[in-house]
């Protein structure tokens, strides 16, 4: 009997192309400049916000060691008042006792100080911060206090890890063996691609022409922690002048290790190449993400068209390429006897291998 033909959805998706549909939500109260039914492009500001840096919550008489209704008649500065760093906040200087006194933490507001308790809460510095749309479509659903819903043609190729945020930027892909640069023109910062795993070189020469993004394979526990994109690497301390957060937004498509990238991912980020594209990093598992402009989409779906394309993103051959053929019910059960589903594919170095369908990812 020959084997099953495997279902459409049966496999992991890394890289998912047609109609998308993504929520922009709101970080604090805001305002929102688009409505239902508005077309918006990628970039576009959708939306207005404050946010906060930091509130600090001191009690006032334990930290100046006077009663409650002392506190307030030692405050160098009214409430709502916006100070620098450093500004003398309260004290009990003049004073027979010891003299203390507590000072702004950083630029910021004295929010209030409670008459009954004395508790103060100084607010740090607010700044207003620009939202743009991360996909280019038709808003669909709007909520003044959430945000929005936009919807529209894509290519999104998930991360194993990121951080540092997002960023719009056109797409510049970066050859094997090549450096990073300002390119021709030497214009606007570019989200830079590489297929090769990330070494200390390239990244620092990537800071230097003041790159937008970097989209990379992979890169070792070294440098990831290095920067900040994976503090919780198990027995690994970062280095004390390693970054808190990734300087600019940063994804790793395959993850901590030296994979590569494979062949079609590279050659769906070169379709993108010169268009404004979106690298989410954020720190939460499975939210790091590229978004690629719907040019992209024929590309992916030619490649889909001659059978689902797969890298292995687990187990004893992690990198490998290939093309699904089938699915494999006769083998049913992994090495260590666990029952798993397994698909047969054709590797692209050559040969044919059944693998866990759980060991694979979809590129197309």
């Amino acid at each position: 009997m020959p084997p099953e033909p495997l279902r459409r959805g049966a496999l992991p998706c890394a890289v998912l192309a047609g109609r998308l549909r993504r929520r922009h939500t709101l970080p604090s109260a805001g305002r929102l400049l688009v409505e239902a039914g508005d077309a918006v492009r990628v970039g576009q500001l959708w939306g207005r916000c404050r946010l906060r840096r930091g509130v600090d919550v001191v009690d006032l008489p334990r930290l100046l060691r006077v009663q409650t209704d002392e506190a307030q008649q030692l405050l160098a500065v009214s409430v709502g008042a916006v100070v620098e760093e450093g500004t003398l906040l309260a004290s009990t200087s003049g004073k027979m006792r010891t003299g203390r006194q507590w000072t702004a933490p950083s630029r910021g507001t004295l929010a209030d100080v409670s008459p009954r308790t004395g508790v103060a809460v100084f607010v740090r510095e607010t700044r207003e911060v620009a939202l743009h749309c991360v996909l280019t479509g038709v808003v669909t659903w709007v909520d003044p206090a959430e945000g929005l819903v936009v919807e529209g043609d894509g290519v999104a190729v998930a991360a194993a890890l990121g951080g540092g945020g997002r960023v719009n930027a056109p797409l510049r892909f970066i050859e094997s063996g090549e450096q990073p640069d300002r390119g021709a023109d030497g214009g606007a910062a570019q989200v830079l691609v590489t297929p090769e795993p990330l070494r200390a070189d390239w990244l620092r020469r990537a800071l230097e022409v003041q790159a937008a993004g970097i989209v990379a394979p992979s890169t070792n526990a070294e440098i990831a922690s290095g920067v900040g994109l994976a503090p919780a690497l198990a027995g690994f301390s970062p280095a004390d002048d390693a970054f808190e957060q990734p300087p600019m937004p940063l994804v790793l498509t395959e993850g901590v290790g030296f994979a590569r990238m494979p062949r079609v991912l590279q050659d769906t980020f070169r379709a993108a190449e010169g268009e404004v594209v979106t690298v989410i990093g954020a720190r939460r598992p499975g939210q790091s993400e590229v978004l690629l402009p719907a040019s992209v989409v024929p590309v992916v779906q030619r490649r889909a068209a001659a059978g689902p394309a797969v890298r292995v993103a687990s187990g004893p051959r992690v990198g490998t390429e290939g093309v699904v053929l089938a699915a494999a019910p006769d083998i049913g059960r992994a090495p260590s006897g666990v029952a798993a589903a397994f698909v047969r594919i054709r590797q692209a170095e050559g040969g044919v291998a059944a693998l866990p369908a759980l060991n694979l990812a979809t590129l197309t």
